[in-house]
């Protein structure tokens, strides 16, 4: 068996392609956990790996190789470790695999992203966007439509791109309760995957009570980092208000010191304290007004 690490997580999507598809290729991964709130992407052993920090990443210890993104991933495997008989996962034909392709790029551009969007606001307490959630029909009805004409996303075979695909409208189902009754063809392609794919009830069920867990232990710090954030911001608000304080009793200081100077009676000179040099003329004066 070859030896294959996964950095991963199971409560992001792209991770769970990668577990599902490695079921159906009956291959055995050496699993290594990452808490992504513990940074644990940040490590320098992991960033030697992947100075990008991404999950997944698998290392290919058999041929030195490692590889990240989730459909890069399962291109990379179809091909080193799928039957020798069987293309069909990722076809070697041109027409064919140039769908395949645009299935795997539509996932990762439009239908992931759109749910991304609109979850987002969601995830850190707020609400989704109406236009947000109206992409996501959108993408929905893209999908709907590749599966009008044939039982998977891209022929009447099983590819990557369902694979990757199915985690995502597993997501969606799981987080937004999404209805597909409105999408036919989705709902049937749905209810298929649910019933054909290896492992996939059980690493969705285990995924969904992960990320719940997940969103407890990230709201609760986002709480704290809040709270401290308030504290900061009361601590350089009460400096600012001592400052101005400060500030202004400085002035106050200086303007009752010009006030003293400018009333206390002068000494020294004063004009009816001249020196002799003023009160005498000089000597050309008194000579020019002698007679």
């Amino acid at each position: 068996m070859p030896r294959l690490d996964l950095y991963y997580n199971i409560i992001s999507p792209p991770c769970r392609v990668v577990l599902l598809f490695a079921k159906w290729l009956k291959l055995e991964l050496n699993l290594i956990e990452l808490d992504v709130l513990k940074r644990d992407h940040y490590k320098p052993e992991f960033l030697k790996l992947n100075p990008q920090h991404y999950i997944p990443t698998l290392v290919d210890a058999d041929g030195d190789v490692v590889v990240w993104e989730s459909s890069a991933i399962l291109i990379y495997l179809a091909e080193r470790y799928g039957a020798a008989d069987d293309d069909t996962l990722y076809p070697k034909d041109i027409a064919l695999r140039a769908k395949v392709n645009q299935r795997l790029f539509y996932d990762i551009g439009t239908l992931m992203r759109s749910v991304t969007t609109y979850y987002h606001p969601i995830l850190m307490g707020g609400e989704g966007k109406l236009e947000d959630f109206k992409k996501v029909q959108d993408a929905v009805g893209v999908l709907d439509s590749f599966l009008s004409a044939s039982r998977w996303t891209a022929g009447d075979h099983i590819t990557v791109a369902d694979f990757a695909i199915a985690v995502t409208v597993a997501a969606l189902d799981g987080l937004l309760n999404f209805d597909f009754s409105v999408y036919p063809n989705v709902h049937r392609w749905y209810e298929q995957c649910k019933r054909e794919l290896v492992g996939y009830t059980d690493i969705t069920k285990e995924a969904a009570q992960r990320t719940q867990a997940f969103l407890e232990r990230f709201r609760a710090m986002r709480a704290v980092d809040q709270q401290q954030l308030c504290e900061q911001q009361r601590t350089v608000r009460q400096k600012q208000k001592e400052d101005g304080t400060d500030q202004q009793q400085q002035q106050q200081q200086q303007q009752q010191q010009y006030t003293e100077l400018q009333t206390q009676p002068r000494s020294g000179r004063t004009r009816d304290t001249a020196p002799d040099y003023a009160r005498k003329p000089d000597e050309s004066t008194r000579m020019a007004t002698e007679d």
